[in-house]
């Protein structure tokens, strides 16, 4: 008997678990549709990187934004070591500028996203999502040229792990 009511605490265990636990998700939306195409179980206040190759100088950029809350994302710092188009050629507003090791990195950015918008390169760019050690090539996850959006949400356990089947099943019909 006590075998049957400690079996039913444990699915009901984990039944509250799957369904009402939330989960914080760094996840990746195709912008033109709101697709769902990646996702992966993050925190408050860390931050994560884009990295790409900049199309004229081909030198690295990398950009950093801190996930403040579901729906903020804050522009941290943009780090490159080589000037070349459409990246800052001083600071503007509250930004200002450290000059070490042949690196440039502008701070005090006063941008908050509630999605990071991207184009992700074609030819050189290369844009990568890196988030805990984890480098995704967004190339990988839709299509080079294509726009993407990268957001910051909350949602049930049970929701993401659903998503996560579905993701993984449009991977798998691709190959």
């Amino acid at each position: 008997m006590k075998e049957k009511y400690a079996l039913l605490f444990l699915i009901i265990l984990i039944l509250f678990f799957l369904f009402l636990f939330p989960v914080n998700v760094l996840e990746v939306r195709i912008g033109e549709t709101d697709e769902l195409i990646y996702q992966q179980p993050a925190k408050v206040g860390d931050c994560f990187d884009i990295q790409w190759t900049h199309s004229v100088t081909l030198r690295p950029v990398i950009e950093t934004y801190q996930l403040e809350a579901p729906g903020k994302i804050s522009m941290v710092k943009m780090e490159f070591d080589e000037f070349g188009p459409n990246l800052p050629a001083h600071p503007e507003f509250n930004q200002y500028w450290i000059i070490a090791d042949g690196k440039y990195t502008v701070m005090g950015y006063d941008l908050v996203f509630e999605r990071v918008p991207v184009t992700i390169g074609a030819v050189v760019a290369d844009h990568t999502l890196v988030y805990n050690g984890i480098k995704t090539p967004l190339k990988n996850v839709y299509r080079p040229g294509g726009y993407v959006q990268i957001g910051f949400t909350n949602k049930k356990m049970a929701k993401f792990l659903i998503e996560e089947v579905e993701i993984w099943q449009k991977n798998r019909k691709k190959q």
